[in-house]
């Protein structure tokens, strides 16, 4: 909820007892990461901060700011900032703390103003000398003398004093990934803030010891990840175990990752890297036992792309991108991935498998429990006739039509053999084989070349050879 009446700054009780101020979260990741370092930053929760405490907040961070680390890092997201002006003549730490300032002065001012703020709706903020906001103040949005990069074609970005103010912090919680400036948002902003309080705290030790004094030292926290995908299972990792024993993390969270680069080299601007909540779910699930946690990692090893060039004191699984986390992150299955064609086994325990199916793939327990079934049937088939090339028939099939034509042979051995009762009715046979759109007969064909190494291992390591694919007539 937002109250209907804001703090009131001391002094300002008179002038300003009407204000009207939103305390809450605005919901756009940028300024909410900026309110989220100040309020770890002063000790208390945004209501409570008091004007002394903004003003020594400012100061932190602009002594912060001037060190030869940070001015080198700010580059990509304030540039032609006051933070990283070295124009002879010019007083970087005193320009840095009017324009703060007059933010904090700003934070509660009631002046008429028709336009309002693009994060949260409340009154814009003027400048006393009307000097727009543009990307020197706030990431990705544009110079002021090209108003085709602002809404309704405005010279600047309206903002209010806050919103604007609150930016200026969000280096403090951010990440460095490949080069790049990245923050971290979540719908879970315990998860958020749990995580800048990392961060900052990891600021604090390097302040502490000088490090920020060389560039050689990187201002914003920097894990050495390559690749941002990479870093946004690496964080999913963190959050499920270490946060889930502390009773942070609930049942629907999510994780975005915000890769971006303000300045205009490059075109891209803004990438984002959402890990949702059933993929959240799963990584949960995995990481929170010891065995799957191994056998998930053995799995992930698989699949670095090994001819990406890295460092030599860059571990892999930070440099390189993963066929497993892009595939995951853009909806396409991975349940090929769980079994080993070689050498006939599966590469994870088959409670992962069936996790996977139902919280990523939305697999219905019934649907699941008949794939299942029908798999089952099929080892019995093979075990009774020992035509263990049927395994190999059906793990070759290329489409659909080849698919039908293996299992109607299986269906044929299993009537030769005398079975009164067919391996698979009608209806099962409509609704696990050929469901819906089709598109999903290669994750059913999956799912029982796994069900098969699982059942019929002793048999497939013997290495009998496949028999050629029998035509149909």
């Amino acid at each position: 909820m937002i109250p209907s009446e804001s703090p009131v700054l001391p002094g300002q009780a008179n002038a300003h007892s009407s204000a009207r101020y939103p305390l809450s979260l605005t919901g756009d990741p940028f300024v909410d990461t900026g309110i989220t370092a100040i309020e770890l930053m002063t000790g208390k929760s945004w209501p409570d901060i008091q004007e002394d405490d903004f003003k020594k907040a400012a100061d932190d961070l602009i002594k912060l700011y001037m060190t030869p680390a940070w001015s080198k890092d700010l580059n990509s997201i304030f540039p032609n900032s006051s933070y990283i002006q070295y124009s002879p003549g010019y007083d970087r730490k005193e320009k840095s703390r009017e324009f703060l300032f007059e933010l904090i002065d700003g934070l509660n001012d009631r002046q008429s103003n028709s336009h309002y703020c693009s994060f949260c709706g409340a009154p814009a903020f003027t400048r006393k000398d009307a000097t727009p906001f543009v990307k020197a103040h706030i990431p990705l949005t544009g110079s002021s003398k090209f108003t085709n990069f602002f809404p309704s074609l405005r010279n600047g970005v309206t903002v209010c004093a806050r919103c604007v103010f609150a930016i200026q912090f969000i280096p403090l919680v951010s990440y460095k990934i490949r080069g790049k400036p990245c923050i971290i948002s979540s719908n879970n902003p315990e998860i958020v803030k749990q995580i800048a309080k990392e961060t900052i705290d990891e600021i604090n030790k390097k302040r502490i010891l000088g490090d920020f004094q060389s560039t050689d030292t990187s201002g914003i926290i920097n894990e050495k990840f390559r690749n941002p995908q990479n870093a946004l299972f690496h964080l999913a990792y963190k959050v499920t175990q270490k946060y889930s024993i502390a009773g942070i993390t609930g049942e629907n969270e999510e994780i975005t990752l915000y890769h971006f680069d303000n300045k205009n080299q490059n075109s891209w601007g803004v990438r984002i890297y959402t890990l949702p909540n059933n993929i959240f779910k799963f990584v949960g699930i995995v990481m929170n036992s010891p065995e799957y946690k191994l056998k998930w990692f053995a799995l992930l090893s698989r699949y670095y792309d090994k001819s990406t060039k890295i460092p030599d004191d860059l571990p892999i699984w930070k440099g390189a991108s993963n066929k497993i986390y892009n595939r995951l992150l853009n909806d396409q299955s991975i349940l090929w991935a769980f079994k080993d064609d070689e050498s006939k086994t599966l590469t994870v325990p088959f409670v992962i498998v069936e996790r996977y199916l139902k919280l990523v793939k939305k697999m219905s327990q019934q649907r699941i429990e008949r794939i299942k079934k029908l798999a089952d049937r099929i080892a019995q088939s093979i075990e009774e006739s020992g035509k263990v090339r049927r395994v190999n028939d059906l793990l070759v099939a290329r489409d659909l039509p080849s698919f039908r034509n293996q299992l109607q042979l299986i269906f044929k051995d299993w009537q030769k053999m005398g079975h009164e009762d067919p391996l698979i009715s009608f209806d099962e046979y409509v609704d696990v084989i050929i469901p819906g759109d089709y598109l999903s007969w290669t994750e059913v064909r999956d799912l029982i070349i796994i069900r098969l190494y699982e059942k019929l291992h002793p048999m497939l390591v013997k290495g009998e050879k496949s028999e050629p694919i029998e035509e149909e007539s």
